[in-house]
């Protein structure tokens, strides 16, 4: 039965050594499998594990024997000689007990290594799948990445890149115009503005150098005084003449 088991663990397994060549179709079916294999497989596991439980209480059951007996035997001997037979009787019936109990001990441990076995099976399976499970979600969302690129790419390549490298010139060009001449507008309406500014900053300027040199001249004592002046420079002192030694 437990070969069996396994036999049926290899077939379900056998999926996975295909490809993802449709990651979705594999998802599916990946779901399916588990939803109809798990109880499946749950009700081998249960069946091999049920054997491993009906073993154990047979071992309970012939351990409970052997005591009863053995106090059924005791309790014969001390009835004295007229109890013999029946005494014998018990002794033998207790030793097929106990035969029975090692065989069953012998079979318990063998049951207890096949659910132990059935029981990791069941678990490899489950982890598989789900491994599985996992890759072609993996897949599923490389292959949309991978179709949302190529969609982008072609759209970029149905783009005409001269096309578009012209229409960035023009605009650029026409945006250069139109400040151009924005700015040859702004300098018509106030270039007379600017002549007449300029006339009077270099009359102001002249003015201040004539009234300059006049000051100069007036501390030097070259020119007349003004009224009520302050002198902001001093005279040059003259030198006295140098004599001989």
């Amino acid at each position: 039965m437990f070969r069996r088991f396994l036999a049926a663990i290899r077939s379900f397994l056998g999926l996975f050594i295909r490809g993802l060549e449709k990651p979705e179709v594999m998802l599916q079916q990946y779901i399916d499998d588990m939803r109809a294999q798990v109880p499946k497989l749950n009700d081998t596991v249960a069946e091999v594990m049920k054997h491993e439980v009906l073993l154990r209480n047979r071992i309970e059951k012939l351990q409970k024997e052997i005591a009863d007996l053995d106090k059924q035997i005791i309790a014969a001997v001390k009835l004295g000689p007229q109890y013999e037979e029946e005494a014998k009787m018990l002794i033998q019936r207790m030793e097929d007990a106990k035969r029975d109990l090692e065989e069953t001990k012998v079979q318990y441990e063998a049951a207890q290594k096949a659910s132990a076995q059935a029981k990791l099976a069941r678990e490899d399976y489950i982890r598989t799948m789900n491994q599985k499970i996992q890759e072609a979600m993996r897949a599923i969302s490389r292959a949309k990445q991978a179709e949302m690129q190529e969609r982008l790419a072609g759209l970029m390549m149905s783009f005409n890149q001269g096309d578009q490298s012209d229409t960035l010139e023009r605009m650029t060009e026409k945006i250069e115009e139109r400040a151009a001449k924005a700015q040859a507008k702004v300098e018509l309406a106030t270039s007379g503005v600017d002549a007449r500014m300029q006339e009077i900053r270099r009359a102001t300027v002249s003015s201040e150098v004539e009234e300059k040199l006049l000051e100069y001249k007036r501390q030097l004592g070259l020119a007349p005084p003004e009224e009520d002046a302050t002198k902001t420079m001093q005279p040059i002192p003259e030198q006295p003449e140098s004599t001989g030694n």
